[in-house]
C-alpha cells in the first residue's frame, strides 16, 4: 500500500510542479525608489534585496550571459544569441553611467582613477560584445566560443578588482 501511494505522488508531482512554482513566484510588486513603504519612511535604497543600481544591471547582464554561454556554439541558436547579446549590451551601456559601491570605500585621491578604470573595463567588455556579435552574425561560432572565453577572463579579473567584497 505504501508503494502505491508513493508512486501516485511521484506521478502527480510533474503535473503539480507548475502550480507550486507559480504559487512560490508570486511576489509583491516593487515600490518605486523614493516612495513610502508600509514599513517606514521614504528611502532611496533599491528594493531588490538591497542591490545597487549597478548590481541590478550586472545581474541582468549575467543572466543573459549564462544563457548565451550555453548556446553560443550552436549555429541554429544565433538569432537567440544575438538577442541575449543585445540585452547584455544594453545593461553594459547603463552600467557605464554608474559607479561601483566599492568606490565609496577608497580614499579620495584613488577614487577618480578607480572609476576611470571601471569605465575602461566596461568599454573593454563592450568591445568584446561587438566582436561576439560580429562572429555570431557571420556564423563563425568557433570564433564566438573563443570570444566568450575572453569575456569570462575579463569578467573574473574585473569582478576581483571592482566588486565590493561580500563580507562587508
Amino acid at each position: 500500500m505504501k508503494i502505491r501511494s508513493l508512486l501516485t505522488w511521484l506521478l502527480a508531482l510533474p503535473a503539480l510542479s507548475p502550480l507550486i512554482l507559480t504559487a512560490n513566484a508570486q511576489v509583491e510588486p516593487p515600490t518605486p525608489a523614493g516612495s513610502a513603504t508600509p514599513a517606514g519612511p521614504a528611502t532611496s535604497a533599491p528594493t531588490d534585496d538591497k542591490k545597487t543600481e549597478l548590481e541590478l544591471r550586472m545581474d541582468r547582464m549575467g543572466k543573459a550571459y549564462r544563457k548565451l554561454k550555453k548556446q553560443v556554439a550552436d549555429p541554429t541558436a544565433n538569432a537567440s544569441s544575438l538577442n541575449l547579446l543585445s540585452v547584455m549590451q544594453d545593461a553594459a551601456n547603463e552600467a557605464l553611467q554608474l559607479t561601483p559601491e566599492k568606490a565609496a570605500d577608497l580614499p579620495e585621491d584613488q577614487r577618480a582613477k578607480f572609476i576611470e578604470d571601471f569605465k575602461a573595463g566596461i568599454k573593454g567588455m563592450q568591445d568584446l560584445f561587438t566582436k561576439l556579435g560580429d562572429a555570431l552574425t557571420t556564423g563563425k561560432n568557433d570564433d564566438a566560443v573563443k570570444i566568450v572565453a575572453n569575456i569570462d577572463a575579463l569578467e573574473k579579473k574585473d569582478h576581483k578588482e571592482f566588486r565590493k567584497p561580500k563580507n562587508d
